[in-house]
């Protein structure tokens, strides 16, 4: 965990330490935080982008499957790093929607991001044939600010699905964003090299 936060034992220290079952004694702050979660992208503190997220389609950030963390790394590096601007949600949602897997024993892990079938402005292509399997066994208790987007969840969303897929209207503001990633998708770029710069940099988006 700290090889993959890029923290020394002294610096964890004080976030980061061993859970157990049932969840009884966690302090203010504390949240469980999946292993699969770190290793694609998701760092302390969590980002505001991805709490802002998570709020607009009230979530947890356990509703969320390892793949689908890793899908928003991507989102964020892609626009920072290669577009040039902060990324927003209302452009993340203009690529993907929000679906709730059919063979989810439980809200964790029981939803995912998916692209949209028909942007009117490509997307990069994505990663194909990733499944994590018993990723659910691995995790900690990390601490970071208060935010009731960290509990673990015990239901879904209250958002309906409708609202999920319901794509937003972008103001002219955005023209040159999409303009600039139509650009790259059509020179080549795909998710893959995207995930190999923000490795290669050992970024957490």
């Amino acid at each position: 965990m700290c090889r993959l936060l890029g923290w020394s034992a002294q610096e964890t220290a004080w976030g980061i330490r061993a859970g157990s079952v049932p969840l009884s004694n966690l302090c203010a702050g504390e949240f469980v935080l999946f292993t699969s979660h770190i290793s694609t992208g998701v760092g302390l503190p969590i980002s505001s982008f991805l709490l802002l997220l998570l709020e607009d389609f009230d979530l947890q950030l356990q509703h969320l499957t390892p793949h689908s963390l890793l899908l928003t790394s991507i989102f964020v590096h892609l626009c920072e790093m290669f577009v040039g601007v902060r990324p927003y949600v209302i452009l993340f949602r203009y690529f993907f929607i929000l679906v709730k897997s059919g063979r989810a024993k439980d809200e964790v892990g029981a939803y995912y991001f998916q692209t949209r079938s028909d942007p009117p402005t490509p997307y990069i292509p994505g990663l194909t044939g990733g499944k994590w399997e018993e990723w659910r066994k691995d995790w900690v208790i990390a601490t970071t600010e208060v935010n009731e987007r960290l509990s673990l969840p015990t239901e879904g969303p209250a958002t309906d699905r409708a609202s999920w897929r319901a794509k937003p209207s972008l103001q002219s503001e955005f023209d040159p964003v999409l303009g600039k990633i139509r650009s790259l998708v059509e020179s080549g770029l795909i998710s893959l090299h995207v995930l190999g710069d923000f490795l290669q940099r050992r970024i957490a988006p």
